[in-house]
């Protein structure tokens, strides 16, 4: 597999969301977030596609990703506008939301190409000082030894947003419990699980992330359920 970074001109920001429900609402919470929540968001201008996702083993029962054209785009009118006054719907879900993760973050670099059907999500922070020598780490072993195994489409590197997205948005205080935020996630979208996670899970893997300077925070997999694009003209 060819290495393929994304130039800098076309970073682009990830609004990474992941979340539990009540497992009283959870049937009518899929049917809003498939029909309204997500389809709401399409309509802004600079959101470009989305991601939903089920978790595979113990974390988040939910993972949702949103593609923006840059962060600016979460600080729009339109976007504070629909976090102010949400719809009826919106208010009856946000106080069954449980252990929520939000952060907007900068798609800092990238290899691969392709949407992979299930994915390896790696929340993770560089060591104070360290932050260069873990992403060439990233770029130039860690992405290569997975495109060898052969068993991934693509590998992304987000960084939270150190201008957009650290103080609650309005929804927050309806959910009644403080987001998580993350640091760095390492998105790893695989068409071969299993070998994705196995290489992960080895000593000498698990050696190497911490030689190079990233700690990791929480490791877990899930299934790509649904996907949208943009609904602007």
């Amino acid at each position: 597999m060819t290495t393929s970074a994304k130039p800098q001109s076309a970073f682009s920001c990830t609004l990474f969301v992941m979340n539990d429900i009540n497992p009283v609402v959870e049937p009518e919470f899929n049917e809003w977030y498939q029909t309204e929540h997500v389809r709401q968001r399409m309509q802004i201008p600079g959101f470009l596609s989305a991601r939903r996702y089920r978790a595979l083993g113990d974390s988040q029962a939910y993972m949702a990703i949103y593609s923006c054209t840059n962060v600016g785009v979460l600080e729009l009118p339109e976007y504070k506008a629909i976090l102010v006054e949400p719809t009826p719907l919106t208010k009856k879900m946000m106080p069954h939301f449980r252990n929520m993760v939000r952060s907007a973050c900068d798609e800092t670099w990238s290899a691969g190409a392709g949407l992979g059907g299930e994915a390896v999500v790696m929340r993770c922070a560089p060591k104070p000082g360290q932050e260069k020598v873990a992403r060439d780490f990233i770029a130039q072993t860690l992405y290569p030894e997975f495109a060898q195994a052969n068993c991934l489409v693509r590998l992304a590197l987000w960084e939270a947003s150190v201008s957009v997205g650290a103080a609650p948005s309005p929804e927050e205080a309806r959910r009644g419990a403080p987001d998580q935020r993350v640091n760095w996630v390492l998105f790893f979208e695989a068409y071969d699980l299993t070998v994705c996670e196995d290489l992960l899970q080895q000593p000498a893997m698990q050696w190497a992330l911490e030689q190079h300077g990233l700690i990791v925070q929480a490791q877990s997999s899930y299934r790509l359920i649904s996907t949208f694009e943009s609904e602007v003209g």
